[in-house]
C-alpha cells in the first residue's frame, strides 16, 4: 500500500479536494478544537495536532434531533418517510478512538433485518480523515479498552503526525480516490518518515499506558459486572450524579432515541428522533394505567448501573465490542465528576 507525506503548510488545501457538499475539521477554540465547516476558515485555523475535541463526531452520523416523517390530521392518512440526506460530506480529524466508536453505531444501526436508512445515509456519504493521537487527553483511556491512540482501520484516509508534516494512508476506495485527487500535493513518504511514524505512534502509547495504569482493572470488566448487576456497590458509585445525562449526550456511541410527534401547522404533524438517556427518571416509562406499566428502572442506582452494564458487559454480547471506546469525554463532562475508570476498576476489586 502507497505511503504519502504532506507538509503542514497543505493540509487546508488537501482538505478542499474534492466533491463536498460540507466540509468539517477541528479548528482552534478557546475551550479545545471544536468541529466547524471549513469554508472560510484560514490554514492557520485548523487543528488537528492538539487532543481530541470535546466535541464528539457522533452527530455527523446521527444527529441529536431528526425529522424522520410527516402526516396529517386525517384518520387514514399515511405517515410518510423524510427523504434521508443525500449531502456527500468530509469530516477530518476523526480520532481513532471515534472510528470504533462509528464501527459501534455501524453494527447497531445496521443490524438486519432493521437497517436504519437515516443513519446509513449519512453514513454512506461521507468520507472520513483520521488523525492518529499524538498528544492524548488527560481523561483519554482508550488503551484500557482494547485500543491504539492510532488507527488501523475503520478510515477512508488517515494522516500521523510527524515534524512538520503528516504521513497519508488511504483505508478504502473512496479513500484512494480522494489521494488520487490530491496527488499534486503529495511526495512518496521515505523510510525517515515511516520511522518517525512508528515514533510519535510509540510514545503516545506509552504516554496512555503510563498515565491509566492506576486505572487496570482487577480482573476483566465483563466478569466482574456480571456478578454485581444489582449489587449496594452502585448505590455509593452513584453518590455524586445529578442525572443531567450529560455522560450519555457526549459519549460517540450511546445511541438510545425516542420519537416526539409535534403539531406542523394547522392539520399536519411531524415526527422527530432524538437523543435519550438511561440517566434520565423517565427512561423506558411506558404509558398506561397507573401501575400497569411502571418504569422497568424506576430505583436511580439500576439506572445508573445500566450505563456501565450494556457498555461492559451486555455489549460485547450483542454486538461482539464493548460499548466504551476510552475517548474520556464523559469524565470531562460530569459536573459530579464521577470517573468511569474509578468505577469500573472498582466494581472489579
Amino acid at each position: 500500500m502507497a505511503v504519502w507525506l504532506l507538509r503542514e503548510e497543505e493540509v487546508c488545501v488537501f482538505l478542499c479536494h474534492g466533491r463536498f457538499s460540507e466540509r468539517y475539521a477541528p479548528v482552534r477554540a478557546s475551550a479545545g478544537a471544536r468541529f466547524v465547516r471549513l469554508d472560510g476558515h484560514q490554514p492557520q485555523d485548523l487543528n488537528l495536532r492538539p487532543p481530541r475535541a470535546p466535541m464528539s463526531v457522533k452527530p455527523f452520523c446521527f444527529p441529536s434531533t431528526e425529522l424522520v416523517a410527516h402526516y396529517s390530521a386525517a384518520p387514514t392518512a399515511p405517515v410518510t418517510a423524510t427523504a434521508p440526506l443525500e449531502a456527500r460530506c468530509l469530516v477530518a480529524g476523526v480520532r481513532p478512538c471515534e472510528l470504533r466508536a462509528i464501527g459501534y453505531l455501524d453494527r447497531v444501526f445496521g443490524h438486519l433485518p432493521v437497517k436504519d436508512p437515516f443513519y446509513h445515509a449519512h453514513r454512506e456519504q461521507q468520507v472520513v480523515v483520521s488523525v492518529d493521537c499524538i498528544e492524548p487527553h488527560a481523561s483519554c483511556f482508550c488503551s484500557l479498552v482494547g485500543g491504539k491512540p492510532y488507527a488501523a482501520e475503520g478510515f477512508d484516509v488517515n494522516l500521523t503526525p510527524i515534524e512538520g508534516a503528516y504521513v497519508v494512508e488511504a483505508g478504502s476506495q473512496a479513500g484512494r480516490e480522494f489521494v488520487e485527487q490530491a496527488r499534486d500535493n503529495l511526495t512518496e513518504a521515505t523510510g525517515a518518515d515511516l520511522a518517525a511514524r512508528d515514533r510519535v505512534r510509540r510514545a503516545a502509547m506509552e504516554e496512555l499506558e503510563k498515565a491509566n495504569a492506576g486505572f487496570v482493572p482487577a480482573r476483566p470488566p465483563e466478569q466482574a459486572l456480571a456478578e454485581k448487576e444489582d449489587a449496594e456497590i452502585w448505590d455509593r458509585l452513584a453518590l455524586g450524579c445529578v442525572e443531567c445525562g450529560a455522560c450519555t449526550h457526549i459519549c460517540p456511541t450511546c445511541h438510545c432515541f425516542y420519537l416526539l410527534d409535534q403539531a406542523h401547522g394547522a392539520e399536519s404533524y411531524e415526527r422527530l428522533r432524538s437523543w435519550d438517556s438511561c440517566m434520565w427518571s423517565g427512561y423506558s416509562r411506558m404509558a398506561g394505567a397507573p401501575l400497569a406499566k411502571p418504569n422497568p428502572r424506576s430505583r436511580f442506582r439500576s439506572r445508573f448501573a445500566n450505563r456501565f452494564l450494556h457498555k461492559y458487559l451486555w455489549s460485547p454480547k450483542q454486538w461482539d465490542m464493548v460499548g466504551c471506546v476510552g475517548c474520556g469525554r464523559c469524565i470531562e463532562a460530569c459536573p459530579g465528576r464521577i470517573d468511569l475508570r474509578r468505577v469500573i476498576r472498582e466494581v472489579s476489586a
